[in-house]
């Protein structure tokens, strides 16, 4: 808990994030930041610092997208034509046409169709009945 401090643990922990992932890379226990933390005014238990931890690395994962692992920002590259129309096709695949590769899955005649059918049974005849 917390105690005489206006920013939450897992504010700190957010904040502290990139601190702490590099020195537990390095070998620092958890338990040292721990006392970290409670040297600061922030006592928990290392189960809650563990939750913290996972908490705050959703959450810059979903902020930031993950740097690439040389360092250097790479441009995305545009797929070439040929992968667009794929072998052999004369023209792109536009709106209604189905793109080279793709299957249309089967209709399985034993699914029921999705949600309710309030019509009743006034539409039913001989043939759908088992």
């Amino acid at each position: 808990m917390k105690t005489g401090q206006t920013q939450s643990l897992a504010g700190v922990i957010r904040e502290r994030l990139d601190a702490i992932e590099a020195r537990l890379a390095v070998g620092v226990r958890q338990e040292a930041i721990l006392a970290e933390l409670a040297a600061d005014g922030y006592e928990t238990t290392l189960k809650n610092l563990r939750n913290e931890l996972c908490r705050a690395r959703k959450w810059k994962s979903a902020v930031q997208p993950a740097a690439p692992v040389g360092g250097k920002v790479q441009p995305r590259e545009a797929p070439s034509k040929a992968a667009n129309q794929g072998v052999g096709a004369s023209k792109p695949a536009g709106k209604g046409q189905a793109t080279p590769g793709a299957r249309k899955t089967p209709v399985d005649p034993l699914t029921k169709p999705v949600g309710f059918n309030y019509g009743g049974t006034k539409d039913l005849s001989e043939d759908d009945l088992i």
